[in-house]
C-alpha cells in the first residue's frame, strides 16, 4: 500500500483498455492547474469547471487526436483533487499513445489500481463503507449487489450506518453526562437519559443483526457445486450446464482430482458452477487433497446438486449425504438393470426413494428450467431480506452483538462508570469500523486490489 501514499499527478484509461471503442475516457488526477496543461491543446482558453470543450491534443505541433475535455476542480471533485478527463478516439493504440504522451513529457504516471478513489478516501470525500460500497457496485454478479453496492455508496444502508454511529454518540454522552453533570440535572433523569439513549442504539443495531444472521454462503459470489461418488455423472452434467466440454469425462474414477469452475448467468444472476472430484478413500495424495477441497467447498456453497451412481456405490456416500442438498437425482438412468441397482441403494436409504433420475446423455430442456427455477427461487429468497453481503461488515457487527449483550447486562447494575466506559468504547471501535471511520491496512488492500486501473 505504500505506493498509495505518493501524490505525484496519476493519468490512467478509465474505460477498456484491452479492445477497441467508439471512444475510451482518460483521467487525470493531482495536478497542480491547468496552465502546465495548456501546451498539450491547440485551443485551451479560459476552461470553466464541469464544462466539456473540443479541442485538438498536440505535440510538438502535430495533432495527436480530436477530443473533448472536462475539468473538476479540486477539492469539489471526486476525489477532492485537479481531475481532468479526456474522451478520446477508442483505438486501444491511440490510447495508449496519449497517456504515453503525459507520462513522457508532463509528468505524470500510471496510477495503481483503485488508486483515484483511495484519493477520494484519504481526502475524507468517501468512508473506506463507501468505498467497499462502489468495489461492490462494479464488481457485482447480481441486480441485488449492484442494488447494495449502491446503497452503501450513497443510499439507504450506508444512512443506516451513519445513524447507528450518531446513536452511539448519544448514548456514549449520556454516559459522560451522568459522570460530570448528574448532580445539575438529578441521578435519576441522568439514569433514564442513559437508559433510552442505549434502547435507541440497541434497537438500530438489532435491526442490522437481523440482515447477517444465518447467512452460510457467499451471496456476493455464490456457487452451485455438483457433488456425488466417483462416476456419477458431475463432469456430464457440468459440461451440459455451461454448454462446453470444459470438463474431462471418462469412465475412470477419479478423473476430476481438483475441483473445476466457470461461470453461470441465470436469471441475471452470475453464479460459479463448480464441478468437484468424487468422494472416496482416494488413493494417493493428490486425489486425496482434491476430496478435501470437494468438501470445503459443500460446506460453503450456496446451492448443491448431489448425482447418484447406483451401480457404483461406495465408502463415503453416508457421509456425503449428511449435506443438505438442493436437488438430488439417480443417473445413468440408460443403461440396464438401472431400477434392479437403485432398489439395493434404496434398501440402505431408503429416504432417497423420492428421488428423481436423469439420463445425461440426454437432458432435457425441461429438466434444465427446473434447476434454474429451484436456483432462482432460493436466490430471491435469501435476498428478500436484504442481506448484508460484505464479509468485513458482517463479521463486526456480529462482533458488535456480542460486545453489546455483554454491555446491556452490566448497564443495569453496574455503577462504575469506568468499567462501562472501558465496554463502550470497545464497542464503538467496532462500530467505526463497520462505517469506515477507521480504515484498517489489510481492508484496503483487499479493497483496491479488485479496482480497475483508472477508478
Amino acid at each position: 500500500m505504500n505506493f498509495l501514499y505518493s501524490d505525484d499527478p496519476i493519468i490512467a484509461c478509465s474505460t477498456c483498455d484491452h479492445a477497441n471503442a467508439a471512444l475510451a475516457v482518460i483521467r487525470m488526477s493531482g495536478f497542480k492547474d491547468l496552465s502546465g496543461l495548456a501546451p498539450y491543446f491547440s485551443q485551451f482558453g479560459p476552461i470553466e469547471p464541469r464544462k466539456v470543450y473540443y479541442t485538438n491534443l498536440v505535440l510538438q505541433g502535430q495533432v495527436i487526436d480530436d477530443v473533448c475535455l472536462t475539468f473538476f476542480e479540486g477539492p469539489k471533485s471526486y476525489n477532492g483533487e485537479n481531475i481532468l478527463e479526456l474522451s478520446v478516439h477508442g483505438n486501444t493504440l491511440n490510447t495508449e499513445r496519449i497517456i504515453n504522451l503525459f507520462v513522457n513529457h508532463a509528468g505524470f504516471r500510471l496510477a495503481h489500481p483503485g488508486e483515484f478513489t483511495y484519493r477520494a478516501m484519504k481526502n475524507k470525500k468517501l468512508s473506506l463503507s463507501q468505498v467497499e460500497g462502489l468495489d461492490l457496485f462494479l464488481n457485482a454478479n447480481s441486480t441485488y449487489a449492484l442494488d447494495q453496492g449502491l446503497s452503501l455508496l450513497s443510499g439507504n444502508l450506508h444512512e443506516s450506518y451513519l445513524e447507528l454511529w450518531d446513536l452511539f454518540l448519544k448514548h456514549k454522552s449520556s454516559l459522560e453526562l451522568s459522570i460530570d453533570f448528574s448532580e445539575d440535572i438529578g441521578q435519576a433523569a441522568a439514569r433514564e437519559y442513559f437508559l433510552v439513549s442505549l434502547e435507541n442504539f440497541s434497537k438500530k443495531f438489532h435491526s442490522l443483526v437481523k440482515r447477517v444472521e444465518h447467512q452460510n454462503a457467499n451471496l456476493i459470489q455464490p456457487e452451485i457445486v455438483i457433488a456425488g461418488l466417483p462416476n456419477a455423472g458431475k463432469s456430464s452434467l457440468f459440461n451440459f450446464l455451461l454448454r462446453d466440454d470444459r470438463a474431462i469425462v471418462s469412465s475412470v474414477a477419479g478423473t476430476t482430482r481438483d475441483y473445476l469452475s466457470e461461470f453461470l448467468v441465470v436469471e441475471g444472476v452470475k453464479y460459479r458452477l463448480v464441478d468437484t472430484a468424487g468422494i472416496r478413500e482416494a488413493s494417493d495424495q493428490i486425489e486425496a487433497e482434491g476430496v478435501k477441497r470437494t468438501k470445503t467447498k459443500l460446506a460453503h456453497s450456496f446451492f448443491k446438486v448431489l448425482l447418484i451412481n447406483p451401480f457404483e456405490m461406495t465408502e463415503g456416500f453416508s457421509e456425503l449425504l449428511s449435506q443438505s442438498f438442493d436437488i438430488s437425482f439417480f443417473t445413468h438412468s440408460d443403461l440396464p438393470g438401472f431400477s434392479e441397482a437403485r432398489k439395493l441403494v434404496l434398501q440402505s436409504w431408503p429416504e432417497l426413494a423420492s428421488i428423481g433420475a436423469i439420463n445425461l446423455a440426454n437432458l432435457s430442456p425441461a429438466w434444465e428450467r427446473e434447476i434454474n427455477h429451484l436456483l432462482n427461487k432460493k436466490y430471491l429468497k435469501a435476498t428478500s431480506s436484504q442481506p448484508i453481503l460484505l464479509e468485513r461488515h458482517k463479521h463486526l457487527i456480529l462482533n458488535v452483538k456480542q460486545k453489546l449483550s455483554t454491555y446491556e447486562a452490566i448497564a443495569h447494575t453496574e455503577s462504575d462508570v469506568a468499567i462501562l466506559s472501558a465496554e463502550l468504547n470497545s464497542i464503538g471501535h467496532c462500530v467505526s469500523e463497520v462505517i469506515g471511520i477507521i480504515s484498517p491496512e489489510q481492508v484496503l488492500n483487499s479493497i483496491f486490489s479488485n479496482f480497475c486501473i483508472g477508478k
